[in-house]
C-alpha cells in the first residue's frame, strides 16, 4: 500500500555550525602576497584544489567587495587555518597557474590537481624542475621505472639513496612524495641552517562535519491497502543530523545523514510510533548577510513499532523541504517545512 507523511513543520538547532554572513562560497581566512611582495591579509574563498589552481578570490579586511585574481596577478596566497599555500608558477614555459606548496626547502615539491590527476612538480637546488604523475597506482618498481617521468624523478634524486627507496616503496601519495623529498634533504642537507623551511601538513585537509539535534511537529495523513480509511493525527518528532560540508565542491552544499523518533496521536487518541532514517542533500543559499534560504530533498526510511496495524515493516520513499536558516552567535536555527511520500 502507499503510504503519504506530509510533516508541516519542524524546527531544528544545529550545535555546532560555524556560519558564513556573506554571499561568498565557502569564504576562510587568509592572505595574498602581491607582486610587490606586500602581505594583506583578508578572506578568501576555500575551494577544490583544481579550481584553487585557477583562481584566488580574496577579499581584503578593509575591503567591501571581493577580486578574483588569476596566477601572475599575485606571486601567491595562503590559508590561516589548513595552512594550504600556493604560488604562482610556470614551468617549462607553458600554462601558469597556482601550484601548492607542498615543501620549501634545497628542493621544493609543488603539486597540482587537474580532475582526478595530481602532477607533482619536483624542483632541485639547481633551478631543474620534473614533473611526475602517477600513471598507475598498482604499478609495481619495475613498470614504474619503465616510465620515463620515474626514471626522471630517480635520476632527479640520486644523491639520496633514501629517496630513490622510497619510490621503490609503492604508489608515489601527497603522504609518499613529501617523505621522499623529506629523506632528501636529510641526506643531502650540510648547512647549519634549517633546510626545510615550510612543510604541508597533509593531516589538516579534513572535511568538516556538524552535528544538529532537532525537534518538531506537524500533521500527518496515512492511508494503505488494509485500511479502510485514512489515519489522521498529529505528530511530534525529536533526532538528530549530521551534516557533511560539501561547499569545497558545489555553493552552499551540505550532505546530510538524519536519524529520529516521532510519534502519532490520531483523533481517536491511538498512537504509533516510528523511527526514520534520511539521507540527502541541502542547498543554503543567501537573502542578505545573515539570513539563507535552503532546500533539502533525499531518501527516506522509516519503519513502526505497530506492523500489524499498518501492515508493513519498512517503508522507504523520497522527502523533500525547504526552510530559512537563522544565525545565532556560532550556531543556527533552521525552520523547515518538510513533506515525505514514502511507500
Amino acid at each position: 500500500g502507499r503510504i503519504i507523511i506530509m510533516r508541516f513543520f519542524s524546527i531544528a538547532i544545529a550545535l555546532f555550525v560555524s556560519l558564513v554572513t556573506n554571499a561568498q562560497v565557502n569564504p576562510k581566512e587568509g592572505f595574498i602576497i602581491t607582486n610587490q611582495k606586500d602581505t594583506i591579509y583578508g578572506m578568501i574563498e576555500y575551494r577544490t584544489n583544481p579550481i584553487n589552481a585557477e583562481q584566488c578570490v580574496f577579499k581584503a579586511n578593509d575591503a567591501s567587495e571581493y577580486v578574483t585574481y588569476t596566477p601572475g596577478q599575485i606571486l601567491g596566497y595562503r590559508f590561516k587555518e589548513s595552512g594550504k599555500f600556493y604560488v604562482s608558477k610556470k614551468f617549462d614555459n607553458k600554462e601558469e597557474f597556482f601550484a601548492e606548496f607542498l615543501v620549501d626547502g634545497i628542493m621544493n615539491l609543488y603539486r597540482r590537481e587537474k580532475g582526478f590527476r595530481k602532477i607533482y612538480y619536483l624542483e632541485n637546488e639547481e633551478g631543474k624542475v620534473v614533473q611526475y604523475e602517477n600513471l598507475d597506482g598498482d604499478m609495481n618498481y619495475e613498470q614504474r621505472t619503465a616510465n620515463m617521468r620515474a626514471q626522471e624523478l630517480v635520476q632527479h634524486v640520486y644523491k639520496s639513496q633514501r629517496a630513490i627507496d622510497d619510490i621503490k616503496a609503492g604508489e608515489m601519495s601527497d603522504k609518499q612524495m613529501i617523505k621522499m623529498v623529506r629523506d632528501y634533504h636529510e641526506d643531502v642537507c650540510t648547512s647549519n641552517e634549517e633546510c626545510i623551511k615550510y612543510e604541508y601538513d597533509t593531516k589538516k585537509e579534513k572535511t568538516k562535519c556538524y552535528l544538529s539535534v532537532f525537534a518538531g511537529g506537524g500533521g500527518v495523513y496515512i492511508k494503505t491497502s488494509e485500511m479502510e480509511h485514512g489515519f489522521r493525527g498529529n505528530l511530534f518528532s525529536v533526532g538528530a543530523s549530521l551534516d557533511i560540508d560539501l561547499s569545497r565542491y558545489a555553493n552552499g552544499m551540505l550532505f546530510q545523514i538524519m536519524g529520529s523518533y516521532f510519534g502519532i496521536k490520531s483523533e481517536n487518541e491511538e498512537t504509533l510510533n516510528f523511527l526514520e532514517l534520511n539521507t540527502g542533500v541541502m542547498g543554503r543559499f543567501p537573502i542578505n548577510n545573515k539570513l539563507k534560504f535552503t532546500v533539502r530533498g533525499g531518501l527516506a526510511f522509516s519503519t513502526t513499532f505497530e506492523h500489524d496495524a499498518l501492515g508493513y515493516g519498512l517503508c522507504k520513499g523520497l522527502y523533500g523541504g525547504c526552510g530559512l536558516e537563522l544565525p545565532v552567535q556560532k550556531h543556527a536555527v533552521f525552520l523547515n517545512v518538510d513533506g515525505k511520500s514514502l511507500r
